[in-house]
């Protein structure tokens, strides 16, 4: 199993810190733990946030191939209905070829209007702009020129250069829902669940995609989680849950603006779901990673490795207790651990 670290970079009001000082201990943090054993290193984008959430995921990236060799680059997610496809062609091209071939370019749809509302893109048009655009990705990245004749897009003979050294640069499909698996089953996509489903994810995915005509065998999913990997469980958990609650709350606010949910927001952190968190010893972590792979098999693991506001110095801890302790126990695979 590969194991690989996700950032937000969010800088919330009541920890907030200078966020050239926060981007500086983030790139740091990522340096060192190449040579940890990590595998990959993944950012997501939000807009007009106002704790400062990671808005150009790629730009970041950029600086962090700059600092490494080999650990691989993703987006975790790219808004892909809030860009024009032929410039997020161009932008992971040009960080493929600076990185010698490292890209994951993640994607998904988005769903607050406030984001939508502002880039004056119609937020019921993203389903169907996430359909042109993977069309454009693929048809931008192939050899010679392309055009494209869409409802949102269209142009004609188009020739995107330089190529990316990838050939393709792998495409992951961000969400759990039955329709998100079915596109990325039809574009070739590979598989970034936010969270368990009622229904066998990988039933669906794997079916749709030979009916695609593709074998499953050769597409990929991830999984990612929040971990606060420490010495001892219950002290982790005080250490961590005020900013697990930060998080919670504007997720929940985000989904009910979207109208996704009508949950309340929580004010005790100990009302929290902690089985949406790993805090805990390495064997705590080691337990929930396995448990995890026993719902769904997938090939990577990556944690967020810095809730809103935690101090580097906690999350840097957290990223080498776990690098030392954890991934060790994987190395045959997933069952390697117990």
């Amino acid at each position: 199993m590969r194991f690989g670290l996700w950032y937000h970079l969010r800088n919330p009001t009541p920890w907030k810190q200078p966020s050239v000082q926060l981007y500086a201990d983030t790139l740091a943090q990522i340096e060192a733990a190449e040579p940890l054993g990590y595998d990959s290193v993944w950012t997501s984008e939000h807009h007009f946030v106002e704790d400062g959430y990671l808005p150009s995921s790629l730009l970041f990236l950029a600086a962090v191939a700059a600092r490494t060799s080999r650990v691989r680059l993703g987006t975790l997610i790219l808004l892909l209905p809030l860009h024009h496809p032929l410039r997020v062609a161009e932008d992971a091209a040009v960080l493929d070829l600076i990185s010698n071939g490292r890209v994951d370019l993640g994607v998904a749809a988005g769903y607050r209007v406030e984001e939508f509302e502002a880039f004056q893109v119609p937020h019921k048009e993203r389903g169907a702009r996430m359909d042109e655009g993977l069309a454009i990705l693929q048809g931008a990245w192939a050899d010679g020129p392309f055009s494209h004749e869409g409802k949102a897009y269209s142009f004609r003979d188009v020739n995107v250069t330089p190529k990316p050294l990838q050939k393709p640069v792998p495409i992951f499909m961000g969400g759990q829902s039955r329709a998100a698996i079915r596109r990325a089953a039809k574009y070739g996509c590979h598989l970034l669940p936010s969270s368990t489903t009622e229904f066998n994810l990988v039933e669906v995915y794997h079916e749709a995609l030979r009916e695609h005509g593709r074998d499953p065998a050769d597409f990929r999913i991830k999984c990612f989680r929040p971990v606060y990997c420490c010495e001892d469980r219950e002290r982790g958990w005080d250490e961590v849950k005020a900013h697990y609650l930060y998080q919670h709350n504007l997720y929940r606010r985000w989904y009910r603006e979207a109208g996704d949910s009508d949950a309340g927001e929580l004010t005790n952190p100990d009302d929290l779901p902690r089985s949406s968190y790993i805090v805990g010893t390495p064997d705590d972590c080691e337990r929930a990673i396995q448990d995890l792979h026993r719902d769904v098999p997938f090939d990577e693991f990556m944690f967020w490795a810095s809730p809103p506001g935690f101090p580097i110095e906690q999350s840097t801890r957290s990223v080498e207790l776990f690098a030392r302790e954890v991934i060790p126990r994987f190395a045959g695979g997933p069952a390697a651990g117990g």
